[in-house]
């Protein structure tokens, strides 16, 4: 890869790796999961359109597209995260990062069924060496986990989760065909997903309650503006020069991060096996990046 576009990878890992551990600081709030994502990408949605407004870069874009961008938006910004945060009430942050890293064969699989694109070998190989790394540092987890109802829906939730956000970064594969630039339909997709989310939070019945605790805020102000505008224009782009294989091990080496996060902020003491799994992951990511596979 370029210089650049390691960059656009980096950005990605370094900043989703600090928000697996963010989102825990909005949990048992009074606004609910559904309303925390709708708010978090609306403000986000509205930012951008203001930054491509003032830079007068905002393009027009066909209705056809507009109904790929909706469907982008509802899966990626809607029920991925909303199905994230219901994860993370229910099970360990590490069972929801091992849940999030099959995204590295749902999405190539997905784009070869959708799009015919070719799957090359390395990018199964790289794939399973990074989904046993993750699954090795977060063995303790998984193996103290219990097979209760809150367990079964917390796992089926972060299924949900990775499907709908490898469906999305394959309908996006279709939008960077297009002459649209990546902002543009980044900011509707955003706009259009956080609309969604609001409709199905009020017709659930539930109200918009107001936070008081600082710490929600803070979480609220990285989340918006590092965890979505800054990481989801970079992952976008870089899915667009470098394609699925190289973009989707993001979702490996992200929990590798939230580890290293866990160490440094929560006291967390790793195993040896811990160490091997990083290491795995490690390599499974030299073998991706290495490959002539996009």
């Amino acid at each position: 890869m370029s210089r650049q576009s390691w960059l656009l990878f980096l950005i990605p890992v370094v900043v989703w790796s600090t928000t697996f551990y963010a989102i825990t600081w909005q949990l048992d709030s009074p606004i609910t999961p559904t309303f925390a994502v709708a708010l978090r990408f609306g403000v986000a949605a509205v930012l951008l359109f203001a930054w491509l407004l003032l830079r007068r870069e905002l393009r027009p874009m066909p209705w056809a597209l507009h109904a790929l961008a909706a469907a982008s938006g509802i899966c990626a910004y809607g029920l991925s995260y909303v199905c994230t945060y219901l994860a993370e009430r229910d099970i360990a942050s590490g069972l929801v990062a091992i849940a999030f890293t099959s995204m590295v064969f749902l999405t190539p699989l997905l784009a070869r069924v959708a799009l015919g694109t070719p799957i090359a070998r390395a990018t199964w190989l790289g794939g399973s060496l990074g989904v046993l790394g993750v699954i090795g540092c977060f063995l303790p987890d998984l193996l103290a986990a219990d097979a209760s109802t809150t367990f079964v829906r917390g796992m089926l939730s972060m299924g949900v989760a990775a499907m709908a956000s490898s469906v999305a970064a394959t309908i996006s594969l279709r939008l960077n065909a297009s002459a649209v630039p990546v902002t543009t339909y980044t900011a509707w997709a955003m706009a259009w997903g956080s609309l969604a989310t609001v409709l199905y939070a009020l017709i659930r019945g539930q109200t918009l309650a107001w936070e008081t605790r600082l710490s929600f805020w803070v979480a609220f102000a990285w989340l918006t503006l590092a965890g979505t505008l800054l990481t989801f224009l970079c992952y976008l782009t870089l899915l667009k020069r470098e394609g699925t294989a190289r973009t989707m091990y993001i979702s490996v080496l992200s929990p590798i991060g939230a580890v290293l996060i866990s160490i440094a902020f929560e006291g967390f003491r790793p195993q040896a096996l811990t160490w091997v799994g990083i290491g795995v992951a490690l390599f499974g990511a030299w073998i991706t990046m290495r490959s002539n596979t996009r």
